[in-house]
């Protein structure tokens, strides 16, 4: 669970630290990896506001690398082989799938006012499906089962389940007016175009290159890294889903339409493919794989 203790979770660790003054004169990784074991600084999980989990400040504490003029005393010897032991009593029980599966299933019991449920072996909670990596050490919510919100999620029942909230939040927050991505994405589309030699675009090109498209005005007004947001590839999907769901509502009317062409079984599938997977139910449990985005008058 998540570190809301008031106790130090390495005490003989953090008075090492003071006592041989390495905050003040850490350099390069040690500087970024001192301050994560003492709980400071953030997650790995990008878009999750939490301090680092109790597991992340175990793994930066096991591979910490002192300076030759640091020598650790016992007591914080033995706070890193018990760190040690933690890390992988951990990740024996999270190797398992049926912990993988009760573990999932107490984050969906913690998430109220969203339907939850198991649906063609995917955990989902609203629109979004929960995905653990293969060792069940990071977690993931995402559209369908490819495309993160947030990843690089702690295995943290807190974690994951402030992370659902989050990754609600930047898919509300990213998700366009139907007329706005329309023309949002003609401008990705068109973009793609430039940089494709025949006529069938990848849809996975137009996704790419959304993230350009979608920036705001700031951006545009002035195009600086300063005003580049980082866009998730699920928001592409979530404006699709909206656009798809809502275009006759648009209020304007344009003269032409996309459509998305499905891939075939070998652009389905392999490590070349191409494919862009798109929702086929409202919990992206289940997928249909889209290979070219056309433009076509009507």
């Amino acid at each position: 669970m998540s570190d809301t203790a008031t106790p130090p979770l390495f005490p003989a660790f953090e008075r090492f630290v003071e006592r041989n003054g390495l905050l003040a004169n850490a350099k390069g990784i040690l500087a970024a990896r001192l301050p994560r074991i003492l709980g400071q600084g953030q997650t790995q999980a990008e878009g999750l506001n939490m301090p680092p989990a109790v597991i992340e400040r175990q793994q930066e504490l096991y591979a910490l690398s002192l300076p030759d003029s640091a020598t650790p005393d016992p007591a914080v010897r033995h706070e890193i082989a018990d760190a040690k032991r933690a890390l992988e009593a951990h990740a024996e029980h999270m190797r398992h799938p049926d912990n993988r599966r009760r573990f999932a299933m107490q984050v969906l019991h913690h998430l109220e006012g969203v339907q939850t449920g198991n649906k063609d072996n995917h955990f989902f909670a609203g629109r979004l499906v929960l995905v653990p990596d293969k060792s069940g050490q990071n977690w993931a919510w995402s559209m369908t089962a490819h495309y993160p919100v947030i990843g690089k999620i702690p295995a943290d029942i807190d974690y994951v389940v402030n992370a659902y909230k989050s990754a609600e939040r930047i898919v509300d927050d990213w998700t366009l007016p139907v007329d706005l991505f329309l023309d949002r994405l003609l401008l990705a589309w068109t973009m793609a175009k430039h940089f494709t030699s025949g006529d069938d675009i990848f849809i996975a090109d137009v996704a790419r290159l959304f993230k350009i498209a979608a920036q705001n005005e700031r951006f545009w007004g002035t195009p600086a890294r300063r005003n580049f947001e980082d866009v998730p590839e699920a928001v592409f999907i979530a404006n699709l889903i909206n656009w798809r769901r809502n275009k006759d509502s648009a209020t304007s009317r344009d003269s032409f339409e996309f459509e998305l062409v499905p891939a075939t079984l070998n652009q389905a599938h392999g490590p070349r493919s191409r494919a862009f997977f798109v929702p086929g139910n409202a919990e992206g449990t289940v997928v249909r794989p889209m290979i070219y985005m056309r433009r076509q008058t009507v």
